[in-house]
């Protein structure tokens, strides 16, 4: 067999090719993204096989990303699962499997999946969005980590102990317990569970009372933490960051979630109409007082806690 033959063969074993499908089998790296190379192809729907490697982005139709095996590169070295070293970009919807890390931002048309984070597998269990993620739904598993927004024409249904670095926004909201989230805007509807942390001094809900449903009240780190009684046990310089996702707030075992030790903590007055703005669209609930007149005086203390502890 000469070397272009070889070459055809293990390009075949990588990579399959249509006019209306890419699959890129397991196991595998891909040297480029997968792109259309010509008019048309930006249709074609994109299935990624389970703990492979693509060196670039991805833009296709519907897109789907196959939750990690236990695969080995070679005798002594595990896969450590599926990555994408760019973004997802979709005309139709993104399946986002177990075991993924998306080095880019996910948008898409149509609605967004994405799984949970896994402990007890033998498999890859991570699941981390390195960027903001963009659909027309989002469906965000436990555990997940979301290193910037999430935006949704329709509804946001977010799971247990899932990080989400920057804001929320969408018609409507659902989410679980023990989340740390950047920001909150849902206009129409707001579901939300137990020992949740919004990492901001406002947030916007719904206008109307009865479209808002909360288990437990909503902390946020700004003022009670700025003198956390518990200093001494978050010194350093992962401080901000530390009291963010703080232990003595809520305790986690597995994706159980209870309350801490701390009563220190300080939430969202969102059942105290005389705290809150009303928009055109929300109800704006500040921790900031209404009759502040220098709002500088507010904006360093309130503000570290919406950057995480990032200069």
């Amino acid at each position: 067999m000469t070397d272009k033959e070889m070459q055809a063969v293990l390009s075949r074993s990588i990579i399959e090719e249509t006019e209306t499908y890419v699959r890129l089998h397991k196991g595998q790296e891909f040297p480029s993204g997968i792109l259309p190379k010509q008019g048309g192809e930006q249709h074609r729907s994109i299935r990624v096989g389970a703990s492979s490697l693509v060196k670039g982005s991805l833009v296709g139709s519907d897109v789907v990303i196959e939750v990690a095996e236990d695969i080995n590169l070679s005798k002594s070295v595990k896969a450590p699962g599926t990555e994408i070293q760019g973004s997802v970009n979709s005309l139709g919807s993104v399946d986002i499997g177990t075991g993924t890390w998306v080095r880019g931002g996910i948008i898409a048309l149509g609605d967004v999946t994405i799984g949970p984070y896994m402990t007890e597998i033998n498999t890859p269990g991570h699941v981390l969005i390195d960027g903001g993620v963009s659909g027309a739904n989002v469906v965000i598993g436990d555990g997940v980590v979301i290193l910037g927004p999430v935006l949704a024409k329709g509804k946001i249904t977010i799971g247990n102990n899932v990080t989400i670095r920057d804001h929320i926004a969408a018609s409507e909201v659902q989410i679980g317990n023990g989340c740390l989230i950047g920001g909150l805007q849902a206009q129409n509807k707001l579901q939300c569970g137990k020992f949740n942390t919004i990492a901001a001094s406002q947030i916007l809900i719904p206008l109307d009372n009865k479209q808002i449903n909360i288990e437990s009240e909503i902390r946020s780190p700004y003022p009670g933490c700025n003198s956390c009684p518990y200093d001494s046990v978050f010194d350093g310089n992962s401080e901000i960051a530390r009291k963010l996702g703080c232990h003595l707030f809520a305790t986690r075992e597995g994706n159980k979630v209870t309350a801490g030790e701390c009563d220190a903590w300080v939430p969202f007055p969102i059942n105290e109409p005389g705290s809150q703005y009303k928009l055109d669209n929300f109800s704006c609930v500040s921790l900031i007082p209404k009759d502040a007149v220098n709002i500088r005086l507010y904006a360093e203390k309130s503000t570290i806690w919406e950057r995480g502890g990032e200069s």
